[in-house]
């Protein structure tokens, strides 16, 4: 067991995997401590998606286009194929009132660069043959891209590995060590690890692990659940989703902490690898209920029927459910609120896998200034006079 290292990251999803690679590409001794496997959580049961027409303009949108650059060329970075494909994403609307949702979202992805087109209901059935439910207008992005979140995952984690960093796994996190108000180590079930650092990357139970330096975290658990159908070449790729569940996906969690589920809404990606289908994910405030529900299951199913009868020929093969870190303030990065040395890298909801890179990026960049504030803003603006040139 490592003794001594410059940084600790606690958590081995996407998010956790990205921070440890950067951190050790910029010379860090680095440790990762999972609980249980790289990939184990919310990392493992997400479509992969990496789109822009789902978000509004703002320092989300800002921080997935530097995300997307850093895609495209993640395959070379990290030695191992990341299936990133650029498939286009159409997002559709059934009322007046999401199109003028889908209207007011494209005039903020349109003011920060974003190649996005409205649509009308003949353009929205060209795109995706298979629509054939009730469709008024649509929100297309042509650029919009997925991944295997399998892939990238294991992909930064074995590239940390290559750089030095040690990863724990089966080891659980116990306490966080502090003296005079600074970081200076971490309590595991294998032993302790001294480092002026320590990155919470533990994704929904980020807030847990606040806890043990006094730290208060705005994130929730919030259960996604997806249908796998069965693999076959003769269907479209570009992705299609409802604009319900874009407003299902901002709908914040209850104050009273009881469930809530919001209603069941389309979204069908083909994956062009495997060829098979992915339906779904809905947005479920549950607290830390991460199974499957038949309602909910077969509530996806009748939904993706309704827009696409086609895919009711298809068999499903088998369906997940995984928890996202939900916050209100979108993406928690750097400063964590507690004591010097002790960062976040949570509340990405369903885009972790989407802001994986830039997020280990600006965490290794952080954690390099030594304390010294790094505003998200400061940080995307440095990306930006650089010419583009993410390193």
């Amino acid at each position: 067991m490592l003794t001594r290292a410059d940084a600790v990251v606690i958590g081995g999803g996407v998010v956790g995997c990205a921070v440890a690679y950067y951190l050790s590409k910029a010379g860090a001794r680095v440790a990762l401590v999972e609980r249980s496997v790289v990939g184990s959580g919310a990392s493992s049961v997400n479509p992969g998606s990496i789109a822009m027409a789902t978000k509004k303009g703002g320092t989300v949108l800002e921080l997935a286009r530097a995300s997307q650059r850093l895609h495209e060329g993640l395959s070379a970075e990290l030695g191992t194929p990341t299936e990133y494909a650029v498939e286009g994403n159409l997002i559709v609307a059934e009322s007046e009132t999401e199109i003028a949702y889908l209207e007011e979202l494209a005039a903020g992805q349109r003011a920060v660069g974003v190649p996005v087109e409205l649509v009308d209901e003949q353009r929205c059935r060209e795109l995706n043959p298979l629509l054939r439910g009730r469709v008024l207008s649509g929100l297309y992005c042509a650029t919009d891209a997925h991944a295997n979140p399998f892939k990238v995952t294991q992909g930064f984690a074995d590239a940390a590995r290559n750089r030095g960093a040690q990863l724990f796994t089966g080891t659980a996190v116990e306490g966080i060590l502090v003296e005079a108000g600074h970081v200076t180590g971490v309590m595991t079930s294998r032993g302790n690890i001294e480092a002026p650092w320590v990155i919470n990357a533990a994704g929904a139970f980020a807030p847990m692990i606040g806890k043990m330096v006094g730290a208060t975290h705005d994130v929730v658990p919030r259960r996604g659940q997806i249908v796998v159908l069965e693999a076959t070449d003769a269907l479209p790729g570009i992705r299609v989703s409802g604009a319900s569940q874009l407003l299902a996906k901002h709908v914040a969690a209850p104050a009273d902490g009881r469930p809530h589920r919001t209603p069941i809404s389309l979204s069908y990606t083909r994956k062009p690898l495997s060829g098979t289908v992915l339906l779904g994910s809905t947005n479920e405030f549950v607290g830390y209920d991460s199974r499957n529900t038949r309602e909910v299951v077969a509530g996806i199913c009748e939904c993706a029927a309704r827009f696409m009868p086609e895919l009711g020929r298809l068999n499903v093969l088998r369906s997940w459910a995984g928890l996202r870190p939900y916050s209100s303030k979108g993406p928690l990065l750097g400063d964590g609120g507690g004591p010097a040395g002790y960062a976040v890298a949570t509340g990405h909801g369903g885009d972790g896998m989407a802001l994986s890179p830039v997020t280990g990026l600006y965490l290794s960049r952080y954690v390099g200034r030594d304390g010294e504030a790094y505003p998200v803003a400061q940080f995307l603006q440095d990306l930006k006079s650089a010419d583009g040139a993410i390193q």
